[in-house]
């Protein structure tokens, strides 16, 4: 399968890099940036060419990856639907529900396979997780702790385009990375958010960069339950410390919990008993993480792309890939969580 990136930003590359990575399921059949230079800088370094076209480009493909701005995703998404094309769209699959249901219908009925670029599905640890709660290992759960922490609030000073309004504040803490995390909680517990019975908390700890107001939450805090029972809490942040950065899963159940955090490495603990189990989570692509990412991180690329092409081919993956009707539940969480949590 010919694969095509649109958007020469740092997630535009990670998806190339696992493209390359990926064996004889894909190839890498090019970049499209509407930052034609930018796209020039990049392609030339992975070695694959670069269209100034974007007619030229769908030519080039079969299918497509949109790592751009989420204000752009559902143009993109649309042109490559309306060609034939595959696609795999970033999170969040766009900036509105309006959006999301619109990309949802057009792909409808389509002989194309759309997913949304859910990877932490593809994590080793989650996919334990996932293993453990279906096995009924903790009994009927309880409760549920989600936590993803990034610093990039704190030490990125150069005011981007996640600063600013434009994308709805999807490009927020709570847009950019509880996002995944709600996500997870739909696909762990086959049970949606009850939006109803949530609470959410946005701030904005660094209010300004480069002498321009920051229009953004960096940390998030909600509280809520699932229609199927358990309580949850969630917390996404771009403005933590060192010591609290990480990604971490706590779930207790009536027979025993587990707890994961990725500053301990690729190791899921579990207790059933008295004793805490240490189970070791392996991911097998063996591509290196960048510093201070979660272990698997960049290998649960290459994962996502192997169960895509599968279900192109149809020959599996269909059951671990996010579709577009998981993106749009995903959003219609989030932009009700962000009228709840107006950012202050």
């Amino acid at each position: 399968m010919r694969v095509g990136i649109i958007g020469a930003g740092g997630i535009g590359r990670t998806h190339a890099q696992a493209v390359l990575a990926a064996g004889d399921c894909a190839g890498l059949a090019g970049l499209y940036d509407v930052d034609a230079s930018r796209a020039a800088l990049m392609a030339d370094g992975l070695g694959v060419p670069a269209f100034t076209s974007v007619d030229a480009f769908y030519e080039a493909v079969d299918a497509v990856v949109v790592a751009s701005p989420n204000r752009t995703h559902a143009s993109y998404v649309r042109e490559a639907v309306d060609r034939g094309r595959h696609v795999l769209c970033e999170k969040p699959m766009a900036v509105s529900v309006d959006e999301t249901r619109a990309m949802r219908d057009r792909a409808a009925g389509e002989p194309v396979v759309c997913c949304v670029g859910f990877n932490y599905r593809c994590l080793g640890v989650v996919r334990e997780i996932r293993r453990q709660i279906d096995e009924g290992v903790l009994g009927r759960v309880l409760h549920v702790d989600l936590a993803f922490r990034r610093g990039s609030a704190l030490t990125r000073k150069t005011f981007t385009w996640r600063d600013d309004a434009a994308e709805r504040f999807t490009s927020g803490a709570l847009g950019d990375l509880g996002v995944h995390l709600i996500d997870l909680l739909h696909h762990l517990f086959d049970s949606a958010v009850d939006t109803g019975f949530c609470q959410a908390g946005l701030r904005t700890k660094v209010a300004a960069k480069e002498g321009r107001a920051v229009r953004v939450d960096d940390h998030a805090f909600v509280s809520g339950r699932l229609t199927g029972g358990p309580h949850f809490t969630l917390t996404a942040s771009k403005s933590a410390t060192p010591e609290d950065i990480g990604f971490r899963v706590a779930v207790t159940g009536t027979r025993g919990e587990l707890l994961y955090h990725s500053q301990d490495g690729p190791v899921l603990n579990v207790r059933t008993g008295v004793e805490w189990e240490a189970v070791k989570v392996l991911d097998t692509f063996g591509l290196a993480d960048p510093p201070g990412e979660i272990p698997g991180w960049a290998d649960s690329f290459v994962a996502q792309l192997h169960n895509w092409t599968a279900a192109v081919a149809g020959t599996g993956g269909v059951e671990a890939l996010a579709g577009f009707d998981d993106g749009h539940r995903a959003q219609q969480v989030l932009e009700e969580l962000l009228r709840k949590g107006t950012v202050g």
